[in-house]
């Protein structure tokens, strides 16, 4: 095989890797992976991540002594990455290998999870800077969320989701189904502003929220200084309820009970504290949420 090394060549990488993250981030093949960044002219170096806040304070070190980041894990592990690099003042590329359960980020913009594709499309040296979102004063990196479902991804064990993979969420989905409840919200973006009981309710710099909920890509962009919001207002008879959430499932955004705009910024005040997630991570519980977009965020390798 022909390695090209013409961007890559020399460039120093700090190489994170979450050994908890799916069923391929073993110490073993975490070294075969940087055998395989060291045959693309990369100059690697690999660290496992040893505790929760440890690939964030990694990537927040990166600074001056790394052209790269690479971050090899799931959506959680890329949020820990994206929050230690936005520390820098001096912000090294990021990479990102998908190898988590979920990884709807990487799904959004088609990142390989293959390792040898994934390096070979970092060497090319494409970028594009992408947005992230400040969420009360916590950087996020393609979501915030409230309301149905939510709690599954924070809540199913890691080592269920290892095992079963999207089958886990799945489960703990149908489970989930029986505990929607709505809360009464007033939500007010750059151009309006919604006051209404919702079940749903997310932040987004995404084209896909959960693996379910697609946008439609040509009127998504990721580097556009907007999220896309997206609001599912509760329904006073349950029956209609999966004719709500189907209509996202299928794009009818045009839906009497679906919300989907566009805005630089959110501002959700609850009647009562609400829990929230924060890129499918628990955040706590909050009363009122002030939502910003972080334009520009960091540079990202892309295919």
């Amino acid at each position: 095989m022909e390695y090209k090394t013409g961007f890559s060549s020399g460039k120093k990488v700090m190489l994170i890797v979450n050994p908890k993250a799916g069923r391929t981030t073993s110490k073993a093949k975490a070294e075969s992976l940087k055998k395989t960044f060291a045959r693309y002219g990369f100059l690697p170096e690999l660290y496992m991540t040893e505790y929760a806040g440890h690939a964030a304070e990694l990537a927040a070190s990166a600074g001056e002594k790394y052209d790269i980041v690479v971050c090899v894990g799931g959506d959680g592990t890329l949020h820990e990455v994206v929050c230690g690099l936005l520390q820098s003042e001096k912000r090294p590329m990021l990479g990102y290998i998908p190898a988590g359960t979920t990884n709807d980020f990487a799904k959004s913009i088609k990142l390989q999870k293959m390792p040898e594709l994934a390096v070979s499309t970092m060497a090319k040296g494409k970028i594009q800077t992408v947005d992230c979102g400040d969420f009360n004063g916590r950087t996020f990196v393609y979501v915030s969320s409230f309301g149905a479902f939510t709690k599954v991804s924070y809540g199913t064990p890691q080592d269920v989701k290892n095992v079963f993979g999207r089958s886990a969420y799945i489960f703990d989905g149908i489970q989930s189904a029986f505990e929607i409840r709505p809360y009464h919200a007033r939500i007010t973006t750059d151009d309006a502003v919604y006051e209404d009981d919702f079940i749903f309710g997310a932040v987004t710099n995404s084209l896909s929220v959960g693996g379910v909920i697609n946008f439609p890509r040509d009127s998504v962009s990721l580097s556009d200084g907007k999220f896309e919001v997206l609001l599912i207002r509760s329904v006073e008879n349950p029956e209609d309820l999966p004719d709500t959430i189907h209509a996202c499932i299928d794009l009818n955004f045009d839906h009497e009970n679906v919300i989907l705009t566009q805005s630089s910024s959110v501002k959700i005040e609850f009647t009562e504290d609400t829990p929230f997630t924060l890129d499918g991570e628990y955040a706590g519980e909050v009363k009122e949420a002030d939502i910003k977009i972080i334009n520009p965020g960091y540079d990202l390798l892309i295919p």
